[in-house]
C-alpha cells in the first residue's frame, strides 16, 4: 500500500517544484515588464520634447535671419550686432 502513496508524494513534490519555478518566472517577467514600461514612458516624454523642439525650429526657419553686417565691413563706427 505504501507504493501508491510514494508515487503520489513524488508527483506532488514535482508539482510543487514546478509551481515554485513558475511563480519565480512570473516575478522576474513582471519586474522586466515594469522596467520596460518605465523606459517606454521616459522615451515617450523625450520624443514629445523633441517633437515640440522640432516644431519650434521649423517655425523659426520661416523667419528671416537677423541682418548682421559682414565682419570685413564692420569698422569702429559700424555695429556688430543685428540691425
Amino acid at each position: 500500500m505504501s507504493r501508491p502513496e510514494h508515487h503520489h508524494d513524488k508527483r506532488l513534490e514535482k508539482l510543487e517544484l514546478s509551481t515554485g519555478y513558475s511563480e519565480r518566472h512570473i516575478e522576474v517577467l513582471s519586474a522586466e515588464i515594469a522596467q520596460l514600461n518605465k523606459t517606454m514612458t521616459s522615451m515617450a516624454r523625450r520624443i514629445e520634447h523633441l517633437e515640440s523642439r522640432l516644431m519650434e525650429i521649423n517655425d523659426k526657419v520661416g523667419e528671416a535671419p537677423p541682418m548682421v553686417p559682414p565682419p570685413h565691413s564692420a569698422g569702429p563706427d559700424v555695429p556688430r550686432e543685428p540691425l
